[in-house]
């Protein structure tokens, strides 16, 4: 029963022991690509972030930069709960750990589906 449990492809038979196997170089496309964006969606959102901080990015949603930033971090929304002056660093460190941990996991689940669509249509045309 456990060893029609156990996928072949990770096991190796030594012995009269199975032991497993490194994953493929295939198998690892997930996670690089996950991680990829993880770290982008939160290189993004600091650039934001500092991009409001020193002034570039006008408070409010009154100018088209505060819409390009909507656009590429959403959590950003969360700024102006905060405004321009916190009242407390507390505050500010919650509010900004926030954006950027959103924007990260929004961005690693952005490329989860698009993995999941391409890797679909790659086997659907392989398929064929």
């Amino acid at each position: 029963m456990v060893s029609a449990l156990l996928n072949p492809a990770h096991y190796t038979e030594k012995g009269d022991r199975k032991v497993a196997q490194r994953a493929g170089a295939k198998e690892q496309y997930l996670v690089t690509v996950l991680s990829i964006s993880f770290v982008l969606g939160m290189g993004v959102a600091a650039g934001v972030y500092s991009a409001w901080k020193f002034g570039v990015i006008a408070p409010g949603f009154y100018n088209v930069l505060s819409a390009v930033a909507l656009l590429v971090c959403p959590p950003f929304v969360l700024s102006f709960a905060v405004g321009p002056a916190p009242d407390s660093d507390l505050a500010l460190t919650l509010i900004v750990g926030t954006i950027v941990f959103a924007n990260a996991f929004l961005y690693a689940g952005v490329a989860a589906g698009g993995y999941f669509i391409v890797t679909t249509l790659a086997k659907r045309d392989r398929s064929r």
